[in-house]
């Protein structure tokens, strides 16, 4: 790579060109995909275009076992299980606390600058 070349300023030659066209294209993809929760992309909450928050929570088998189990074994009286699932519970209030912060103000997303 030639040490002259100054990265800063090639970069932010591109962002003039292109960086509109990338910032619509990211927001019209997440206009698109705003109602939309994916098991693979890693986004376990979003705020729709309605001011709806959806949350997805993704278990396999014996994670949904043993959460459910967990509860009804606090029901019936375990200490330890009604321990455990408070923690639970309490990450998931902490996972809700974090999306109320990142709500827009208007409950609209905001759109680009182009």
């Amino acid at each position: 790579m030639d040490e002259n070349v100054d990265v800063e300023e090639k970069w932010q030659e591109f962002l003039n060109a292109e960086g509109w066209q990338i910032s619509k294209e990211i927001y019209d993809n997440l206009q698109a995909t705003s109602t939309v929760l994916d098991t693979d992309d890693g986004t376990h909450a979003k705020w729709s275009s309605n001011g709806k928050l959806g949350l997805l929570l993704v278990f396999d088998d014996d994670e949904a076992d043993a959460l459910v189990a967990t509860y009804f074994a606090g029901m019936d009286g375990s200490d330890e299980a009604q321990s455990c699932f408070g923690v639970w519970i309490a990450s998931l209030m902490n996972m809700l606390d974090a999306c109320i912060g990142d709500m827009p103000a208007d409950g609209q997303p905001e759109s680009p600058q182009v």
